[in-house]
């Protein structure tokens, strides 16, 4: 009945109801009965109207124009209805037509509107859920970056700014090539933490691997000869177990550049002296049932050298004063879940950063300390005063702050790098971000989180790239560099002076970078 107007249907209904009750209260003829005994007599009326009357010239009372209101609806006017087209039907018409409730309900769902969600597959009864993501499945299981079209975009781009192309030309490493990358293993297992010492002179790099080893590798500069009298050599790689779970920190004394710091999931700390290859254990980590707690990150505060920040598997964080005999730590809580990740603020010393699998970014201050935190399920720890938050759709893999511009970087297995300026002092409860660049993250269980990673003296930086590469931005988001490499290299290191990164990769080879050119390799 898609033919008639809702006001139509309804009056359908009226009609049949109306019809059914005086069946059942036998008043079907109640009408015409009630008529003939007033005497009213329905042929005498119909008589009546038939015939016509009679012409006259004299003006009379009744011969005066009938006053018609000035506004009328289409219905009483016998027009169609407005943009429809549907007629106006009288009873006796709406009855014959074979008027049926399923056809109206078929066609108040054919109008009806979709709100909210829905699964197309619910909408199209004609194939199979099954087959319709199949089918389609194909598509959405690319992923990709933004970094991955990088020099297509300077083709097409014109001209640049003169200090993006002065970066570009800047980070535009080359390869390390007197060994190939397969030749350089310098770990057993998939690398999960790297370093680059600070000296500039020679190059020495370390990484440390999921099952605790730790690989130094002294970087030979000179090209092998062309005679081949060093065909057999080798890179120069040490090998040693420290741990035996996850090296999640490998990073230098700022007051001593021959000591090494490092950290392991199996909660312990501890320092390697280059000068006599001696390791001392600086703090075992444990919860007060005795039970180690896992070391996810350590970094040295940028107020007191001294004094070292370290974050837990179970959302802990942590501070250590490495200047006293028996070094210990008092425990708050910052996340329900993992910390990542976290970073210090080089421009606020007490303000940190964290990524946690809670699926939030936390800017904390830590001179204040709460007692009772409000965000947390758990009561058993103090917490410090929670400046900012994020909330990600998923979790957050990695937080890093430019060193002197006041930017922000993180991601997460959301598929995005998003940029926050945190260069006011009172930041708000709800981070924004600035910037949000597309990037792949889904590393999965053979390949390390991918961790966007600042460089030390400069606001640029790098974070890997799942299409094989090493991906450069700076700060403001423009990409300087897309370095291919042959597998993925998941964790990076910075030289803190030099533009030289290294990556390492799930099988604990190493991918290195440097800005030597000129020199060629046999």
């Amino acid at each position: 009945m898609s033919d008639l107007t809702e006001f139509q249907k309804r009056r359908l209904e009226n009609i049949k109801r109306n019809n059914e009750l005086l069946k059942k209260l036998n008043l079907s003829g109640a009408a015409t009965q009630i008529k003939r005994e007033a005497g009213v007599n329905e042929d005498d009326k119909v008589r009546k109207k038939k015939t016509p009357r009679k012409s006259s010239n004299k003006r009379t009372a009744s011969s005066k124009p009938v006053r018609l209101p000035t506004r009328r609806s289409s219905r009483l006017r016998g027009e169609a209805a407005e943009g429809n087209g549907v007629p106006n039907l009288s009873d006796t018409e709406l009855m014959k037509k074979q008027y049926s409730p399923d056809n109206e309900l078929l066609d108040d769902i054919k109008e009806t509107k979709i709100i909210g969600d829905v699964k197309l597959s619910d909408l199209i009864k004609s194939e199979h859920e099954d087959d319709l993501l199949n089918k389609f499945k194909l598509y959405a299981d690319k992923k990709f970056s933004s970094g991955d079209f990088f020099q297509e975009i300077r083709k097409h781009k014109g001209e640049a700014k003169p200090e993006l192309e002065q970066q570009q030309k800047e980070f535009d490493l080359q390869m390390y090539e007197v060994f190939q990358p397969n030749e350089i293993k310098i770990t057993k297992d998939r690398i999960s933490a790297m370093y680059i010492h600070p000296i500039v002179d020679k190059k020495l790099i370390i990484g440390g691997d999921t099952g605790g080893n730790l690989g130094f590798w002294n970087v030979r500069d000179e090209p092998l000869a062309e005679n081949g009298a060093d065909d057999l050599v080798e890179p120069d790689i040490t090998r040693v177990q420290l741990f035996n779970k996850n090296v999640s920190t490998i990073d230098c004394f700022p007051s001593d550049s021959s000591k090494i710091l490092t950290s392991s999931y199996d909660g312990f700390v501890r320092s390697i002296d280059l000068n006599n290859l001696k390791s001392r254990e600086l703090l075992q980590l444990k919860n007060e049932y005795d039970e180690s707690l896992g070391v996810s990150k350590c970094q040295f505060s940028h107020e007191d050298t001294n004094v070292l920040f370290l974050s837990t598997l179970d959302g802990e964080f942590s501070t250590l004063d490495l200047r006293a005999k028996s070094p210990g730590c008092s425990l708050r809580r910052l996340s329900d879940k993992k910390i990542g990740s976290f970073c210090i603020n080089p421009n606020r010393p007490f303000e940190i950063a964290t990524g946690s699998l809670d699926r939030t970014l936390r800017l904390w201050d830590v001179r204040k300390l709460v007692e009772k935190p409000e965000w947390s399920q758990y009561t058993d720890l103090p917490s410090y005063k929670l400046v900012s938050t994020y909330d990600s759709r998923l979790s957050v893999s990695a937080v890093s702050y430019s060193p002197t511009d006041n930017t922000l970087v993180c991601n997460g297995y959301d598929d995005t790098i998003r940029l926050f300026d945190v260069k006011n002092d009172h930041m708000p409860e709800v981070l924004e971000p600035n910037l949000t660049l597309k990037h792949n993250c889904q590393s999965g269980r053979w390949t390390s989180i991918l961790k966007s990673i600042f460089k030390p003296n400069k606001n640029v930086f790098a974070i890997a790239n799942m299409k094989r590469a090493i991906d450069i931005y700076n700060s403001d988001g423009e990409q300087l560099a897309h370095m291919q490499t042959a597998t993925v290299p998941a964790v990076l290191a910075w030289h803190p002076l030099q533009n030289w990164i290294a990556g390492g990769n799930s099988s604990g080879k190493v991918f290195l970078f440097t800005d030597e050119k000129g020199t060629e390799y046999s």
